[in-house]
């Protein structure tokens, strides 16, 4: 029986909970995993005694008629950023004892129907879904009235009852406009994601929020398209000073198509991207993003699924607080 008088057995998210740590932590107190602070460990101890939980009595219970399996959809694993949520996934799976079926190279439909057959058949026993597109299998929504299903990065219409980890998308974009308008750049344009993709357009409309006299130019957070579109935008009569690209991959394109025009980045031209993946850091001169935290979103989307498989209802956290990391891809205007 918890706390509150439930008669229900204590889990390693109650004991989180009243530790003030996320579960991974309280999993690495327990397993000697990964190194944990005194005062952490001394904090775990005094819920687990208090709460008295039985360490690994809640994976136990899971265990009974689990597979201890997840699945995690991404919408390509080659993708830096969906590449590093990946690999988080796992980790944070790991950490906790489950292990981690992923696809992301196969259509969408059909992946999508591999991992619904995988639910109904209870090979996996709950699913993280990563989309980067507008629409999504109709039955995904059904099954998550039965199943659980956690999003991460990305929301989607039709699955509004499904929890969803994602960053402070809005806060990003803003970020972006107060950092060019600081510079003095009045002549900026933003490079969009593709249409109906919420994560893109938040972006896009905390930007226009502060800078609301930009030029709005469609992409699809492809580098080819950022090139041809920037192209475009350069051979114009009055040309932007800054550019905002909605990811590092569209700013790629956007700094190739600035420097095959003879132009310098940052003194003819400011970029500024959004992900900070790892490649925008070494490139020369580093890219000017804003940092998503990806490694907590794959943690705390694994910790939001595994309680919904114990059979509580987590909902969705508050959105995650992104970084404006500033480098060398932007500067006053000439």
């Amino acid at each position: 029986m918890d706390e509150t008088g439930a008669n229900r057995p204590v889990t390693i998210r109650d004991v989180a909970r009243v530790a003030q740590v996320s579960m991974t932590t309280v999993s690495h107190a327990l397993s000697s995993k990964r190194p944990v602070s005194p005062e952490t460990a001394e904090r775990i101890r005094a819920a687990i005694e208090h709460l008295g939980y039985v360490p690994h009595s809640g994976a136990r219970s899971l265990q009974s008629g689990r597979a201890m399996m997840i699945g995690l959809v991404v919408p390509d694993v080659s993708d830096p950023f969906f590449g590093e949520l990946a690999v988080s996934v796992e980790r944070s799976a790991d950490d906790l004892d489950f292990g981690v079926v992923l696809s992301s190279s196969i259509s969408r439909a059909e992946r999508d129907a591999r991992y619904l057959n995988l639910l109904r058949s209870r090979s996996i026993d709950g699913l993280i879904y990563v989309t980067g597109e507008v629409r999504v299998d109709e039955r995904l929504a059904d099954l998550a009235a039965r199943h659980p299903i956690v999003l991460a990065d990305e929301s989607v219409a039709t699955l509004e009852s499904i929890p969803l980890v994602a960053a402070d998308h809005l806060q990003g974009g803003r970020l972006v406009a107060e950092h060019l308008r600081e510079l003095g750049h009045s002549r900026v344009a933003v490079l969009t994601g593709p249409r109906g993709l919420r994560s893109a357009e938040e972006r896009v409309s905390g930007f226009l929020s502060v800078l609301p006299g930009a030029t709005v130019v469609d992409g699809d957070f492809t580098e080819e398209v950022a090139y041809h579109r920037t192209a475009k935008l350069l051979a114009g009569a009055t040309p932007p000073t800054a550019v905002f690209a909605s990811n590092d991959v569209s700013a790629f394109g956007v700094i190739d198509a600035a420097r095959d025009r003879g132009l310098s980045v940052p003194d003819d031209l400011s970029v500024v991207g959004f992900d900070d993946v790892p490649l925008s850091g070494r490139l020369s001169p580093g890219l000017t993003t804003v940092r998503q935290p990806v490694g907590e979103i794959g943690r705390v989307a694994v910790e939001t699924l595994l309680a919904e498989i114990a059979g509580e209802a987590p909902g969705s956290p508050p959105r995650h607080p992104v970084v404006l990391v500033v480098r060398g891809t932007t500067r006053p205007p000439r």
